[in-house]
């Protein structure tokens, strides 16, 4: 049973994180793959800071007392998640205008979004778990389809990529420092959200996130790797390298990074209809999140 919590709270927390460090695949191109070899060291470093960082969250959330500066914690990371929520819903309103067919696809796209993030956030913990998990899955076949594909990606504009960084296992790891920070962030949320109890073992967490995202990292750089280095310095690589399936490679691309999207912004809600369901000075400061979240996704869209 202990160790079936474990699971169930770690693939929550990675699904939960999967919109911040797995949706579009910009990120593992910009942090680590651009390392080239070094990007394995990246790839290690990321995940063993991520498995500290949720394990110290989880350890800190069964022994520690509410003091002061947890309220200047608390407001930094509402600060974070309207900040994270608003670019999920910006993601998931460009998705839409890519892929549906109507006037207003960016408007149809955050709301659906947004729907579907309420209604994720409304899932019990063995909910949150099973989508984790079938997020993983999915994503872990499609970075591994996309690694065992011999067929060039193909390119609209192509030419010599310097890779200023190759090899660099210094610059690697101070990348993977901010990489793993932000993906915990949005991982430690949805613990918050979770009611963790004692049995779970805050080591033993560690370790399973760390070799969850280690898994989909590894897939996902080598995946990359694998499709040459033009492909890293385009803005949606993952789009650039399922195109070789056709429009059912271009749907289910934006699919997963819907879904990814769709998590990430849940949790980041979960935040602020906490302290909305609360009144007084909490439900203010919800609100004040809630409209800084809305504000940016509209203006971003210009």
């Amino acid at each position: 049973m202990r160790e079936r919590g474990e699971w169930r709270t770690a693939l929550a927390m990675l699904g939960a994180a999967s919109g911040v460090g797995l949706a579009s695949g910009r990120e593992i191109a910009l942090f680590l793959a651009q390392m080239k070899s070094a990007a394995w060291a990246g790839v290690l470093a990321a995940s063993a800071l991520y498995g500290l960082l949720t394990g110290g969250a989880a350890r800190f959330r069964q022994t520690a007392v509410r003091s002061g500066p947890e309220a200047l914690c608390e407001g930094l990371r509402l600060l974070l998640a309207a900040l994270v929520a608003a670019f999920m819903l910006y993601r998931l309103g460009r998705l839409g205008a890519l892929t549906l067919p109507l006037r207003h696809g960016y408007g149809f796209g955050a709301g659906f979004g947004l729907l579907a993030a309420l209604a994720m956030e409304r899932l019990k913990p063995r909910g949150q778990a099973r989508l984790g998990l079938a997020v993983a899955l999915v994503a872990g076949l499609f970075f591994l389809a996309n690694a065992l594909d011999p067929r060039p990606a193909r390119l609209h504009m192509s030419g010599a990529v310097e890779l200023t960084c190759a090899g660099n296992y210094a610059a690697a790891l101070l990348m993977a420092v901010p990489y793993a920070a932000l993906t915990a962030c949005a991982g430690v949320w949805r613990l918050r959200r979770l009611g963790l109890g004692a049995a779970v073992r805050p080591g033993a967490l560690a370790v399973k996130s760390a070799a969850l995202l280690c898994s989909l990292l590894s897939l996902a750089v080598w995946a990359l790797f694998r499709a040459g280095d033009a492909v890293m310095a385009q803005p949606m690589p993952w789009v650039v390298l399922s195109a070789r399936w056709g429009l059912a490679g271009f749907y289910l691309c934006a699919g997963l990074q819907a879904v990814c999207a769709a998590q990430s912004l849940a949790v980041a809600l979960g935040l602020f209809m906490g302290r909305l369901e609360r009144g007084g000075t909490a439900r203010v400061v919800g609100a004040l999140a809630l409209a800084l979240t809305l504000f940016c996704a509209l203006s971003w869209n210009g």
